[in-house]
């Protein structure tokens, strides 16, 4: 018989995550919210700046999303998907994907009043910083 054992995110994978959004993605003005999440959809850590939103099926949709559109990058011959960003009237929500020793997906959400070049360059920054 097979048992479900619980994926159990290491500390230091935690602790590095908090350290690389507190740095890159905090000073970002616009920013409400950052996600870390394993590409499955577990959520490594979030820096909330101006937000409520529940992380753990934002976690889900990020994974998610991210799993879509690489699958509509290799069904159109390219190679990968390194970002997915959709804007709304509200503002721009940003998925990288974050690869290296522990890959992760980065979900950032940021008001209408955000520079967007501003968060996408923090996007890029913690994508190559995060335990590369």
């Amino acid at each position: 018989m097979k048992t479900n054992t619980p994926f159990v995110i290491p500390t230091h994978v935690i602790e590095a995550g908090q350290e690389i959004l507190t740095r890159v993605v905090a000073p970002v003005a616009g920013v409400h919210i950052a996600l870390l999440c394993t590409p499955d959809g577990f959520e490594i850590t979030a820096l909330r700046i101006r937000s409520e939103l529940p992380t753990e099926r934002l976690s889900a949709m990020a994974g998610s999303l991210m799993a879509m559109a690489k699958a509509v990058a290799n069904e159109i011959s390219h190679k990968d998907c390194r970002r997915l960003t959709f804007e709304t009237e509200s503002g721009t929500v940003v998925f990288q994907a974050v690869n290296g020793a522990f890959p992760a997906v980065l979900c950032l959400v940021v008001d209408q009043n955000a520079l967007l070049g501003r968060a996408l360059w923090a996007a890029g920054e913690v994508s190559t910083g995060f335990l590369p």
